[in-house]
């Protein structure tokens, strides 16, 4: 049963990844990939999309213990979460980057020649 549990966190953990390339796409749309140029106004957003991402990942591991009938917090469950989540970020998430990055440029090149 408990690998079973620790196998559900690690989905959960995964697929907290890929709400957080939705979130990384929308705020690459809003402020850019640029760091060094952000506003207070896109460093309020980026804090707002985190805090909108941990706020899911809770929401999500509440419901999924409750589906599940995990009522007890373990800490082989967090490290399910949080090794899912890492193998997601160094894997499909620098994909995902490189290639928002890429398009990005592509865009701020287009935008230059048309001054």
């Amino acid at each position: 049963m408990y690998f079973f549990i620790f196998l559900i966190c690690l989905s959960l953990g995964i697929v907290s990844g890929v709400f957080y390339d939705f979130l990384y796409v929308i705020r690459a749309i809003v402020c850019g990939v640029n760091k060094n140029s952000y506003t207070l106004k896109d460093k309020i957003f980026i804090a707002f999309c985190d805090v909108l991402y941990f706020v899911a990942l809770a929401i999500s591991f509440i419901f999924l213990s409750l589906v599940f009938n995990f009522y007890t917090l373990r800490f082989y469950m967090i490290l399910g979460c949080a090794i899912g989540a890492l193998l997601y970020f160094k894997s499909f998430h620098l994909c995902i980057a490189f290639f928002i990055k890429m398009v990005y440029n592509k865009i701020n090149k287009v935008k230059l020649k048309q001054k």
